[in-house]
């Protein structure tokens, strides 16, 4: 069993890489422009600065997909490419609202990087699903499927941006947004790869709750991580309302909550106040009710995979990612050979 998942994943990887070389390229050669090639190269570096982590799932659960509904990936490469192209706009979207652009970004104009953001959501995916081999009908809806989650996805960006450093951050409102932003992205990726392997309808739609499913978790996991695990929190320097964050406020009372709001407003700048919040987030019983609201995501996520009743080795891979997602980490959980090629 863990021969047959490791070849699995070094398959998985291995066409992950291929998507990668094939986006930058499709990207590259698409550019109309010397002057838009140079924006260009400035956001493909985000795939060699984070592409082991970051672009992980937005790549390889289209794969994974894929191959649990045709056994193979390698059809499927140039649609990762696509998503991980999508997922790049998207975090590029993302920075630029958080006021956080990479230091790299500072050799092009705020307009530059618009057009690129804009290049990237929605005309280079676009281009590459235009050249599937896929019937035009197949093409057609997966074009309907990317606007309507697009759409999706703003909205819940939009969510994210209101709320920021406010004081009265709800965790409801907090759930809906990383719902309409990271849960939608992950129902699309895992939709589509369904919707051009030929899957059924109803299979469509267990894919697609496995993705937002797991989405969620990974994206609440994340948040968790930047908090308490990252040396730096990107989050609380952004003023960026987070679910645990979101929960004590909603937890603490009075004086304890008037100081806990004042000491998310100088954590943005302030280490010592960082460190503050950690604690009263702690201190608040934030982070088990963060673990239990993934751990119900990632069972959601497995029914859903059952659901599917995905073939292998697609749904091998799927499971076993979607079981390492918790926090703390789940180390251990799918097998060290698992873990170590995550």
């Amino acid at each position: 069993m863990i021969n047959e998942m490791t070849n699995d994943m070094s398959d998985i990887r291995a066409d992950a890489e291929r998507a990668i070389e094939y986006a930058c390229d499709a990207a590259r050669r698409a550019m109309p422009t010397a002057e838009m090639a140079a924006v260009l190269k400035t956001a493909l570096a985000m795939f060699g600065q984070h592409g082991a982590v970051r672009y992980r799932g937005p790549v390889q659960v289209p794969l994974a997909v894929y191959a649990a509904v045709r056994g193979e990936t390698r059809p499927a490469v140039p649609l990762a490419a696509a998503c991980g192209l999508f997922c790049l706009g998207l975090d590029i979207g993302d920075h630029l609202t958080d006021e956080e652009l990479h230091a790299d970004w500072k050799q092009h104009s705020l307009a530059d990087v618009q057009f690129m953001m804009v290049a990237l959501l929605a005309s280079l995916p676009q281009q590459i699903i235009d050249r599937l081999d896929a019937p035009a009908e197949v093409r057609a809806q997966m074009h309907g499927m990317i606007a309507r989650s697009l759409l999706e996805m703003l909205s819940g960006q939009q969510q994210d941006v209101q709320t920021a450093g406010r004081p009265d951050a709800r965790a409801a409102s907090v759930a809906a947004s990383i719902a309409a932003k990271a849960g939608e992205a992950g129902a699309l990726f895992a939709s589509l790869a369904a919707r051009l392997a030929g899957a059924y309808a109803d299979r469509i739609e267990h894919y697609a709750a496995m993705g937002r499913a797991f989405a969620n978790a990974t994206q609440l996991t994340s948040d968790c991580h930047d908090l308490f695990g990252a040396p730096h929190s990107r989050d609380l320097a952004a003023g960026t309302r987070t679910l645990p964050i979101a929960l004590a406020l909603e937890r603490l009372q009075g004086p304890a909550r008037d100081e806990f709001v004042a000491l998310l407003d100088r954590a943005r700048t302030e280490t010592d106040a960082a460190a503050k919040v950690r604690e009263r987030i702690v201190e608040a019983g934030a982070l088990p009710l963060c673990a239990f609201r993934i751990e119900v995501y990632r069972q959601r996520a497995l029914t859903a995979l059952a659901a599917a009743d995905a073939g292998e080795p697609g749904g091998r891979w799927l499971h076993a990612m979607i079981s390492l997602c918790a926090w703390p980490g789940r180390a251990g959980t799918a097998g060290p050979e698992a873990i170590a090629g995550a």
